[in-house]
């Protein structure tokens, strides 16, 4: 029996051979025109709802999950992305005050998996723009309406957001008939203003009010550091005076004057030091002097300046008129070396001078006329 059914299907196949070889060559080319609607891909974090043309439309209690779906090319899978998503729309509100502001808000969702069919045969992809977003702006200009236009832009913006954030679950969870899909579609996750729009005089008193009340805490805060600045050198203060207290009992007046001689080494040490007069001070520390303004060279205790030497405060350059002497005063223009009258070393003694008698030029002054003789 097997072989005779065998036998008449290799009989049919050698007469129908070229229709048959025809039929399958026509069903791949079918296949490879309606393969896009028959081999369905939903990507990652994707859900899709199934509609059948001929068996009742759309499916509510059953979703495609992720991967590669093949269906009649006749019916049709409605994707969704059910990951986060957020959503941003502009609605124009009134506050309390009847004042129109424009806010532009953000509201972040995912869609539940299971809601998927309800919400296709009730709403269709569009969900999010045709029931979501017009929900939330019913919100929004519910409660603007009960607050200022400053409370709204700076003092309880986000007080608000969280009352219309709390408000909108009962909403969402009345947007499709319990009939179709019980409980809420969508999961809400946060919800913020992302700009509000004032009238430009208001937004700008408003700005100037916010800044004065930032400057008056400034001002506190100054206040509280001038307060801990002068607790500061109040302390600062109390330890200077412990230490003048602690340290003034130690020194005395030989340890000032030793100090005061170890200073006068170190200053004649320097370049700038040219004479040193031991003992002259009225404490007895040593003196110094030189060099004079200009002057390059230094003189040792009993030396005369060099002619032309301009004296001690004498500007460079200046010329420095000269005093003829007589030969009464050159006789006695020698310095003489005394004992200083302060003991601990000597010091030079100028000679005293007559003082010289002007002359000037014969060529330059005319002379007296003669006196008239009696004979």
């Amino acid at each position: 029996m097997p072989e005779s059914i065998s036998r008449r299907f290799r009989e049919w196949g050698d007469r129908n051979f070229v229709a048959l070889l025809t039929s399958i060559f026509v069903l791949m080319l079918l296949v490879l025109y309606f393969a896009p609607n028959i081999f369905i891909t939903i990507p990652a974090g994707h859900g899709g709802a199934l509609w059948l043309r001929f068996f009742g439309g759309t499916v509510v209690d059953f979703q495609y999950g992720e991967g590669t779906k093949i269906i009649c090319p006749w019916d049709r899978i409605y994707l969704y992305d059910l990951r986060i998503q957020q959503q941003t729309a502009n609605f124009d509100v009134l506050t309390s005050e009847g004042l129109q502001i424009t806010v532009d808000v953000t509201l972040r969702f995912r869609l539940k998996p299971d809601a998927l069919g309800a919400i296709t045969a009730y709403a269709g992809p569009d969900f999010i723009k045709t029931l979501v977003m017009p929900s939330v702006g019913a919100m929004v200009r519910l409660e603007a309406a009960k607050h200022t236009a400053e409370a709204i832009y700076s003092t309880e913006r986000h007080a608000i957001e969280n009352d219309i954030f709390n408000e909108m679950g009962e909403v969402v969870d009345n947007l499709i008939p319990a009939s179709l899909h019980p409980g809420s579609e969508i999961i809400l996750l946060d919800f913020w203003f992302r700009s509000i729009k004032l009238p430009p005089d208001l937004q700008k008193a408003i700005e100037q009010k916010l800044t004065q009340r930032q400057l008056a805490e400034q001002y506190r805060y100054i206040l509280e550091r001038e307060e801990r600045e002068k607790q500061r050198k109040r302390i600062e203060a109390e330890g200077i005076k412990a230490f003048q207290d602690t340290v003034s009992s130690g020194i005395t007046d030989s340890y000032l004057k030793w100090k005061g001689i170890d200073a006068t080494l170190k200053l004649a040490e320097s370049p700038n030091s040219k004479i040193v007069i031991v003992g002259g001070g009225k404490e007895g520390l040593p003196l110094i002097l030189g060099p004079w303004e200009g002057q390059g060279t230094s003189l040792k205790p009993g030396e005369q300046a060099p002619a032309g030497t301009p004296p001690p405060g004498a500007k460079t350059g200046e010329a420095t008129p000269s005093t003829p002497q007589t030969p009464s005063s050159a006789v006695g223009n020698t310095g003489a070396t005394q004992p200083s009258t302060a003991s601990g070393g000597l010091r030079e003694v100028p000679s005293r001078e007559p003082p010289a008698m002007p002359s000037a030029p014969l060529a330059t002054q005319p002379l007296p006329p003669a006196a008239p003789t009696d004979r």
